[in-house]
């Protein structure tokens, strides 16, 4: 078993939970950067295992046991990061959530992204509604809201939640960015969303952009 980026992208793409464990754990011993072990070994892997599925080679069970393979590599990854690492927008809070669905692959990365970057995110879970990331947001006096939307019905939920920022006259107040598979850059910006990511990467750009 070579010790590389590479191999590590694989075992996390076929969910060999235990062989990606160990591989995260040399790599980091052996000094690569936390950041490219996160992105080309665990995200690229990830990325992988997606494309599979949507040409139908591989099932949601292995998008639930590929989370966890992820899951299990990402708390090494982030221990690995030098204290003092975080951006120059650290302390800006965030509220994250997975709209009406249970997934949480893409979500988790965002949120780790954002951690990694210096925010403090709030993360209030899966199958939540438009009224769950206004409370949330109220509650710990958020920057931005980020919403993951992963399946048809969660689309419409997502312009409800812009309604209803408009309807209790905070819209301003929160800046909001949405991403997930059934999402494209021109719904979300028809949807009035304040930017759109493509990756999980994208979030924190776009978190830099509307917190500053």
């Amino acid at each position: 078993m070579g010790n590389t980026v590479f191999d590590l992208k694989e075992a996390v793409s076929w969910v060999k939970k235990e062989e990606a464990e160990a591989l995260t754990k040399e790599l980091l011993a052996d000094g690569i950067a936390p950041m490219i072990v996160l992105e080309q070994g665990v995200m690229a892997g990830l990325s992988e295992l997606g494309d599979r599925f949507e040409a139908k080679k591989a099932i949601v069970l292995d998008l639930v046991k590929g989370g966890v393979t992820a899951k299990t590599c990402i708390p090494l990854i982030q221990a690995a990061f030098p204290e003092g690492e975080a951006g120059a927008d650290a302390g800006k809070k965030v509220v994250l959530g997975t709209m009406l669905s249970q997934h949480n692959i893409g979500k988790n990365l965002v949120s780790t992204l954002l951690s990694i970057s210096g925010y403090e995110v709030f993360d209030i879970g899966e199958k939540r509604e438009p009224w769950d990331f206004y409370e949330k947001a109220e509650e710990v006096g958020a920057d931005l809201i980020a919403v993951s939307v992963v399946f048809g019905p969660a689309m419409q939920k997502f312009g409800d939640l812009i309604e209803l920022l408009k309807e209790l006259k905070v819209r301003e107040k929160y800046p909001v960015i949405v991403g997930g598979a059934v999402t494209h850059e021109k719904w979300a910006s028809e949807m009035g969303a304040d930017g759109w990511g493509k990756q999980a990467k994208d979030a924190v750009s776009l978190t830099e952009e509307l917190t500053l």
